[in-house]
């Protein structure tokens, strides 16, 4: 099911605070301050691509089209009248929600056929926060006449939570080091080795 991801909220806060970085780099005086913002901001980015999670709370939309078919057999010639579904296959009961942990799902919007959006109820599922999941009701079932393309848009809000020290400590000095790391050469730099060995066990294997 080929689903697509849009950045709606950024987050209001960064999981290493100015002051620490410039007490780590022992960096005085505030000629710098924008500068090391910035290093901060990119590290904490590239640490969020590696590890394919959100840090602070930020709000996210994902879009899905339609399975490519729904069909488990060849139709004969002739007219029939089928629900789109039939043709492009149903959305499937459990959906994953990328860049975990997530902490809230704020809308559930469908698109039929005639491009007429319906607010999908949220007493059709639940949201699993610890897989990062929306699991569909036994009792519910999607909408049958969806459009192929962009058929449901879910958003949601992910993070760790919304101030700095719900971050882990691991996560925050791999972004501390780089953004250091960015400071003393100033270059833009990937991400380091050390970095990453800080980040893999936050690291998502299959997303």
């Amino acid at each position: 099911m080929r689903s697509s991801l849009t950045l709606v909220t950024r987050p209001t806060l960064e999981p290493v605070t100015l002051a620490e970085l410039k007490l780590a780099a022992r960096i005085d005086g505030e000629d710098e301050d924008p500068l090391l913002q910035v290093y901060i901001a990119t590290a904490r980015e590239a640490a969020e691509v590696y590890t394919k999670r959100a840090f602070l709370t930020q709000t996210w939309r994902m879009t899905f089209d339609l399975p490519a078919s729904g069909l488990d057999c060849e139709l004969g010639d002739g007219v029939y009248d089928l629900p789109i579904t039939a043709l492009y296959g149903g959305l499937p009961r459990v959906i994953p929600l990328l860049r975990p942990q997530i902490l809230t799902i704020a809308s559930v919007k469908t698109y039929d056929t005639d491009n007429t959006e319906t607010t999908f109820s949220s007493d059709n599922y639940t949201l699993d926060t610890a897989g990062g999941r929306l699991i569909l009701k036994n009792t519910a079932s999607w909408p049958s006449n969806l459009r192929q393309q962009a058929a449901i848009v879910i958003e949601y809000t992910a993070g760790y939570g919304p101030t700095v020290n719900t971050t882990p400590q691991a996560i925050r000095t791999a972004i501390m080091m780089h953004a250091q790391r960015m400071y003393d050469s100033r270059i833009m730099c990937e991400l380091p080795e050390d970095c990453q060995r800080l980040l893999r066990p936050y690291r998502i294997m299959d997303m």
